[in-house]
Order: structure tokens, then C-alpha cells, then sequence
């Protein structure tokens, strides 16, 4: 492997385990990139199971999550 796709694995890694909390589960917070207090369908990217089920828990068809349109996502 090269060194530009190794650093590319690494960072990616990175990226996706700061989703993540240390027990493993997915927190608003860490999927809200840029606080504005929602998570956007880019921001939702980062976690295929939450990806998958955007359209759905956008129940407003705001095209956004709030916290409470995520806390579905969590039950």
C-alpha cells in the first residue's frame, strides 16, 4: 500500500470512530459536524444504519434530522 492511501485509511478510520462514543453508540452530538443542532443527510453519511433510515426519521421532510427525529433512531 501506498503512503497517500494508508495516511487516506487512517484519517477515514479516524473519521468514522468519532462518531462513535466510548460505548459504541452513536451520539447526536458527534454526528452534528457543524452544531447547528440538526444532522444533515451529508452529516448522516458517517453512519450507514442512520443513512439508510434518514428519509424516515425526517419526519417533518425538513431534510434534516433534529434531536428528537434522531432520538427514533435511537429506540
Amino acid at each position: 500500500m501506498s503512503g497517500f492511501k494508508i495516511t487516506s485509511f487512517v484519517i477515514g478510520s479516524v473519521i468514522i470512530a468519532s462518531a462513535v462514543n466510548a460505548q459504541g453508540t452513536v451520539t447526536f452530538e458527534s454526528l452534528d459536524k457543524n452544531s447547528d443542532g440538526q444532522i444533515s443527510i451529508q452529516e448522516a453519511t458517517s453512519n450507514d444504519d442512520l443513512f439508510v433510515a434518514f428519509k424516515k426519521l425526517d419526519t417533518n421532510k425538513d431534510g434534516a434530522l433534529s434531536k428528537a427525529e434522531f432520538e427514533q433512531f435511537k429506540k
